[in-house]
């Protein structure tokens, strides 16, 4: 299972890229714009296709979903640590972030997945993962309720080996974004998801 996040910031032809991956198969998209305002949120929304609202999951502005038919919504560490989640419909699908497999372990079957992150160094974040990552934590997994996603410096190179330390799925972000043809580049970490899946 392969998810792209957003990047924070604009980038470039990013709606035209984003409906680009969609209809190569991407099967969620995970859209992180903390800074948008409400109107800025519907507008980059109504520049995905239509058909493609049930592959969508909003980090942020939450409030909007219902008016948006989107029925996936992601939790940070922190808002779900403030129960944030208990506030929603029982139909929507959540999903959240941690940071050690301890976390991880800890949540119950209310969650669809997590990201786990960092699995290496980041290739979008300055920094992160360059003293910590969480790879090799993933021997101590024990919740099988909850689908781990992993995140962070992935790319086409390193996905099977996290397949086979354990992962549930992996999340592209500075794979996608920081690519000069981000297609190409979805095309040929999802060509190895589904050969190591089939």
């Amino acid at each position: 299972m392969i998810l792209v996040v957003t990047a924070e910031q604009a980038v470039p032809r990013e709606l035209q890229v984003i409906n680009d991956i969609l209809d190569a198969g991407l099967e969620l998209l995970h859209i992180r714009k903390y800074s948008f305002s409400d109107d800025e949120m519907s507008q980059f929304i109504n520049g995905i296709a239509t058909r493609y609202r049930n592959r969508l999951v909003m980090h942020s502005h939450h409030h909007l979903a219902e008016s948006l038919n989107i029925e996936r919504l992601h939790f940070n560490e922190y808002d779900r640590k403030l129960g944030i989640q208990n506030k929603f419909s029982q139909q929507i699908i959540r999903s959240t972030s941690v940071h050690s497999i301890h976390d991880f372990n800890s949540l119950d079957h209310r969650w669809s997945y997590a990201l786990l992150s960092p699995m290496f160094l980041s290739i979008s974040k300055l920094n992160h993962g360059s003293k910590h990552t969480v790879k090799k934590e993933l021997i101590y997994r024990d919740n099988q309720q909850v689908h781990l996603i992993g995140l962070a410096g992935i790319h086409a190179e390193n996905i099977i080996s996290l397949y086979q330390d354990g992962v549930d799925g992996v999340a592209l972000l500075g794979a996608i974004w920081k690519s000069e043809q981000p297609l190409i580049s979805f095309n040929e970490c999802l060509q190895i998801d589904l050969s190591y899946s089939s």
